[in-house]
């Protein structure tokens, strides 16, 4: 989730107030009379078998008990473990009377797919024929959670099913449009009879239709021209939290939707989240879709002295702003007009608050670069903030990796690797993978970086040379010493090279530097680099990794020992003894959050994540959130906060088990941000939208409450009160 996604870039592991079954449907599995303390005490059982991912611990007689407590417990507790005895009980659970223990089951069993897919298709297909026709749900829907754990297994197999769903239009049809866009996503693609049915169902007004055309990169112009009318048809429609389906597919639907998108994005009436996905798309568009951009921002933008037109970009509509102007490209004459009335945007009077004086800085700064053209040291950049600001640097990097970084742009460029502001000496040495003429500037810069204090920093750069891996080699002594003697013949067209020894020297230390656990995204980055350039160090670290008791970290060891030749070793879970009973216990709660864009609460979900939830509230209490910055605003999309170090890359000390769930993501709902399966800490995200490819891949811990969309990247929480 740090990422956009890219974000959505490494995770891999509803509502506030879930509906519980109701007497119809609890009538056939009630559970029998046992005594409070002993109830408690074998919930508390399977819950540290759970956080201890132990499924040998979870017993027949616990799957099989008549309290229907116990076996929704089970289910849950073997559906987040999802080894290979899991995985038989599961399909065992399938057959199970309750609803609840059924969607477990079908999640567990979508979760841990590979290799199996063809035979948990045909299990969960032949589960959904059994249905009866009014099954009653949990807070999951059971048709969604079968339909989408078929998706996530893929195949032909899972799609044909899920086609013939939505052919049927019945009851399954939105489930399985959903599922389809899953598998879009995992195959990067549909066939042509699927996306046609798709279609069909969109025509009939189904917005869940339409979630899979917001997951392919590309779609057919025949298919776009059917595409076009659907989702305008359903983005005119009532307002519901799928309409934003429609939005995101307008964007693939080509230049004719660039006027429906900008009109969306202008329209304060209609939702935040329709807005911003609206600006975002209209990047997709091409020439027409940057006028259209270019358009709506001189809508959205106040005019002259409007003052309340200058608050509102303290609020919701500051998003929407940005997002335009990331939209609307090179300066036009059309858009140029619009571009300068944003790069002078300034606050009425004296007392501006920080918050707006920020956010008017970050739009001014964005359109400077618009403007600006390739021109880091434009006189636009240098007048739209004070220089070493996050929304100055940005602007001003942004433009360096417009051109080659050679000469005053490679300096300008190596100022900006070693920038007090985190986000920037990262994204600086992110800019190393498109600009191979840096060659010794980039070697310098990644050496320096490994050394950084910060571990973002240091795992950016290690990203860096995993991913190229030559970057960082020279010339050998002994080619050296070639080209220095006359009678030596000329040099071949792949002259020996080793490792620099300053990048060599920098890694090895930062292999050797104790780091917290909870930084498990640095610590597989350095492997993965050491690896990359088989660093002599790289089996120890491996060989400790293999050890480590969080399986991502296990997972990358196995696979560095394997690329180093190692094909014995095997990284399984150490032993660490059951997790203590009383984290297991459901602790409610919430924590109220007073930012620099009013006060947020989030009321937690004990039920469905009681371990997360009593970190959270601990780390509450003890005053972690206090200070907190707001790392990660996506408008529309998330807004993430948790790290102390304001990079996304840092957490509280301790990892968490993941506690996922087929609970969907709707608006203002909850999760625990993710690097991997286990790798939880103290990151939160609060969803701005209904976002189905979340679903079942982050933990589900709560519910917000307040205006989040309000948020801003740099806001701070200043206080937080806690209540239980």
């Amino acid at each position: 989730m740090r990422r956009a996604v890219a974000i959505a870039l490494l995770a891999a592991c509803g509502r506030s107030d879930p509906a519980r079954l109701d007497a119809s449907a609890a009538s056939d599995a009630a559970p029998v009379a046992v005594s409070a303390a002993s109830l408690s005490a074998e919930l508390n059982a399977i819950c540290a078998a759970e956080d201890a991912r132990d499924s040998a611990a979870v017993g027949e007689a616990q799957r099989r008990k008549a309290d229907v407590a116990v076996r929704r417990r089970a289910a849950r507790a073997l559906a987040r473990i999802a080894d290979g005895p899991a995985l038989v009980d599961l399909g065992a659970a399938l057959s199970d009377e309750d609803p609840e223990v059924v969607s477990w089951a079908a999640y567990g069993l979508g979760f841990a797919c590979k290799g199996r897919e063809d035979a948990h298709v045909r299990a969960l297909a032949a589960r959904a024929v059994s249905l009866p026709v009014d099954a009653a749900t949990p807070r999951v829907d059971l048709r969604e959670a079968i339909a989408r754990a078929i998706g996530r297994c893929g195949g032909v197999r899972a799609e044909t099913q899920l086609a013939a769903w939505v052919g049927d239009d019945g009851r399954w049809a939105g489930p399985a449009s959903l599922a389809l866009g899953d598998l879009a996503a995992r195959k990067s693609g549909l066939e042509a009879a699927t996306l046609a049915t798709l279609l069909q169902s969109a025509e009939k007004g189904r917005p869940e239709a339409l979630f899979a055309f917001a997951r392919l990169d590309k779609i057919d112009e025949a298919f776009a021209a059917r595409l076009l009318p659907a989702a305008r048809a359903v983005a005119a429609g009532p307002v519901q939290d799928a309409r934003v389906f429609a939005v995101r597919a307008l964007a693939r639907a080509g230049e004719g939707a660039a006027v429906d998108l900008a009109k969306i994005a202008a329209d304060q009436a209609a939702p935040n989240a329709e807005r911003a996905e609206a600006a975002r798309g209209l990047a997709r568009l091409g020439d027409a879709g940057h006028a259209a951009a270019a358009s709506a921002l001189d809508r959205v933008l106040p005019r002259g002295g409007d003052a309340l037109g200058i608050l509102r970009l303290g609020g919701d509509d500051f998003g929407v702003a940005l997002a335009l102007l990331t939209s609307v490209g090179a300066p036009t004459k059309a858009s140029r007009a619009s571009l300068m009335a944003a790069a002078r945007l300034t606050a009425p009077g004296d007392a501006t608050p920080a918050s707006l004086a920020r956010r008017l800085a970050t739009l001014r700064c964005a359109a400077s670069a618009a403007l600006s053209e390739g021109a880091f040291d434009s006189k636009w950049l240098r007048e739209c903030d004070a220089a070493g600001t996050v929304a100055w640097e940005r602007a001003r990097l942004s433009q360096l990796v417009l051109r080659p970084l050679v000469a005053e742009r490679r300096n300008a460029w190596l100022a900006l690797t070693q920038s007090h502001n985190t986000v920037i000496a990262e994204a600086a040495l992110e800019a190393i993978d498109a600009h191979p003429e840096l060659a010794e500037a980039a070697r310098k810069a990644l050496a320096a970086a490994l050394m950084d204090a910060r571990a973002g920093v240091v795992a950016v750069a290690a990203e860096r040379l995993q991913a190229h891996p030559e970057r960082a080699l020279v010339l050998s002594a002994k080619e050296r010493k070639r080209g220095l003697d006359p009678t030596s013949p000329a040099p071949g067209t792949s002259p020996d090279r080793d490792l620099d020894p300053a990048v060599g020297q920098a890694l090895a230390q930062a292999l050797g530097r104790p780091l917290p656990e909870s930084a498990i995204e640095t610590r597989a980055a350095l492997l993965d680099a050491a690896v990359a350039l088989r660093l002599a160090s790289a089996r120890g670290f491996a060989e400790a990794q293999c050890k480590d008791s969080n399986v991502t970290l296990r997972d990358r060891a196995q696979k560095a020992l394997r690329a180093l030749g190692d094909a014995a070793t095997l990284c399984s879970r150490p032993s660490t003894g059951a997790a203590a009973g009383e984290r297991c216990a459901p602790r409610g709660g919430a924590m109220t959050l007073e930012t620099d864009a009013g006060t947020l609460k989030i009321v937690f979900d004990p039920e469905l994540a009681p371990v997360t939830s009593s970190r959270i509230i601990d780390l509450a209490k003890a005053g972690f959130y206090k200070g907190i910055v707001v790392h990660r605003v996506v408008v529309g999309f998330v807004a993430q906060l948790g790290d102390p170090g304001g990079d996304g890359y840092g957490g509280a000390d301790r990892s968490l088990r993941c506690e996922t769930s087929p609970v969907p993501f709707g608006p203002l709902d909850v999760g625990m941000a993710l690097a991997g399966r286990d790798t939880g800490s103290s990151q939160l995200f609060v969803t701005l939208a209904r976002l189905p490819h979340l679903d079942g891949d982050y933990a589900r811990i709560g519910h917000a409450e307040g205006d989040w969309a309000a948020l801003a990247e740099g806001d701070v929480v200043r206080e937080v009160r806690v209540t239980e």
